[in-house]
């Protein structure tokens, strides 16, 4: 009798141990998963920011482009129209107009 009172009491020691075992791997479990979840939260947030971050990078690299391409194409256009004017102002003689015109004309004699 003793060694099946033995026996039994053998038996409840391992199931107990396996209970507990069961539990603390539960434990261990939730408890990674709480960190994983905190984990996704936090990388969640920091890929948003960065993403906010980057926009606002961008508009204000696009605004500085923008704002010296219309520097430069005034710079342009103010050198532009100085040279036109100059080129208006000159008096051509004959020999350098017939020499233009002839130029233009024979652009259309080629084709």
């Amino acid at each position: 009798m003793a060694a099946s009172t033995e026996y039994t009491d053998t038996l409840k020691k391992i199931k107990e141990t396996e209970e507990q075992g069961a539990r603390e791997l539960s434990e261990r479990k939730k408890a990674l998963e709480d960190e994983l979840h905190r984990l996704e939260e936090e990388s969640a947030k920091s890929l948003a920011a960065a993403r906010t971050e980057a926009e606002d990078y961008v508009a204000k690299e696009v605004a500085k482009a923008r704002a010296e391409g219309e520097l430069q194409a005034k710079e342009l256009l103010g050198t532009t129209t100085n040279e036109a004017g100059a080129t208006a102002a000159k008096k051509l003689d004959k020999r350098a107009l017939a020499k233009i015109l002839d130029e233009i004309l024979s652009e259309f004699k080629e084709a």
